[in-house]
């Protein structure tokens, strides 16, 4: 990867959606370069695509994490095999810390469906899959979390290295005040919902797969023909539209090429004013990996992906800010996300499917457990 590539990599992270000529300008490129560059990153699979984090409730969804510890190995890949039947999963990974050996599972679903769900972690539970589970605070910015992006600037490309003085850092005062920052976390208050129909949850599915995609190509993945009537129009109008779901973009790279392995999520007790620091220094931009941080009562849930030359350093600063905390490590090659899928979406009645036989029975089936 040359240094243009990289440029235009970190680039598109902070304007996920730009076009190919947009993103040329800012990096000093030629667009036809920009265009095979980005064609070369997605065929290595450095490049993995864009998806959108989607403002839920608008929707009328919900999202759920839940950290499930388990009684084997086998255990795992059955709550695996559950993840991928179930309608509403959103993400699974592999998670392991201090005892602790199990799965980390996010689900986006109507809240009517939550019922069947703890129902499924019952059963799993009587049948010896699942040991116990708890349930994490969703780490995403609609519900109050503040997300960081990796920095080019502190990534040394001749030393294939990252740099980055953790000390200096945290001795500087934040850029930003911490009351400024709890008015900054105060969005604007949830609008009401928009009503969709087949095609929207069509589209859905398909921008929740990659939001960079082509509205003509889109269209072909639909099994439309686009140069029969206005389809291409009406496809147009009803993406724009569907852009008032859609809270933020995420450019998902395979971070394996940068040396960054470990996802460490840790669950921290501190002192408010220790809270309030942290999530102002992250606020300011000046942190080089990516993470997510978002309060919880008496103290924070911090998650990040970072490389292992640096893993010590954040523990190190969380035992010197914290009264108590637990680590649990991602494991990132054993992990999965899930697009929003269009067949949950139930035409007749206009609104998500939430019966037993869809979100319960089929998906515990499915591990032999119905």
């Amino acid at each position: 990867m040359n240094q243009g590539m990289l440029e235009l990599l970190f680039k598109l992270q902070e304007m996920p959606m730009a076009p190919a000529k947009r993103l040329a300008q800012e990096i000093g490129r030629s667009t036809p370069t920009v265009i095979s560059w980005l064609e070369k990153l997605a065929a290595e699979k450095v490049f993995l695509g864009v998806k959108p984090y989607l403002r839920v409730r608008r929707l009328g969804l919900e999202i759920y994490d839940y950290l499930l510890e388990t009684t084997s190995y086998d255990a795992v890949v059955k709550i695996e095999g559950f993840c991928e039947r179930h309608p509403y999963t959103l993400y699974r990974a592999r998670v392991f810390g201090g005892p602790l050996r199990g799965m980390l599972v996010q689900f986006r679903q109507p809240p009517a469906a939550l019922p069947h769900l703890e129902e499924a972690f019952r059963v799993m539970t009587d049948a010896g899959v699942i040991k116990s589970i708890r349930e994490l605070p969703t780490l995403q910015e609609i519900y109050g979390s503040i997300h960081t992006r990796p920095r080019l600037d502190a990534w040394d490309s001749d030393r294939m290295t990252w740099v980055f003085d953790w000390d200096s850092w945290w001795a500087s005062e934040p850029a930003t005040d911490t009351q400024d920052v709890k008015r900054a976390e105060t969005g604007p208050p949830e609008q009401e919902r928009l009503v969709i129909d087949k095609l929207d949850a069509r589209l859905l599915q398909e921008l929740t797969a990659n939001a960079r995609q082509k509205n003509i190509d889109i269209i072909r993945r639909l099994g439309m023909n686009p140069r029969e009537g206005s389809i291409q129009q009406k496809v147009s109008k009803r993406i724009q539209r569907l852009r008032g779901v859609i809270d933020s973009y995420r450019v998902f790279i395979n971070w394996t090429h940068f040396d960054v392995y470990n996802t460490p999520m840790l669950i921290v007790q501190a002192d408010p004013s220790m809270t309030e620091r942290l999530i102002a220094k992250l606020r300011e931009g000046t942190f080089p990996f990516s993470s997510s941080i978002r309060r919880i009562p008496g103290g924070f849930v911090w998650y990040s992906r970072l490389p292992s030359a640096h893993l010590s350093e954040l523990v190190s600063l969380i035992w010197r800010i914290s009264q108590s905390y637990e680590i649990f490590m991602i494991d990132y090659k054993c992990s999965q996300t899930y697009g929003l899928w269009a067949e949950t979406f139930d035409e007749e009645i206009g609104d998500w499917r939430t019966d037993r036989d869809f979100c319960l029975d089929e998906p515990l089936r499915s591990i032999g457990l119905a």
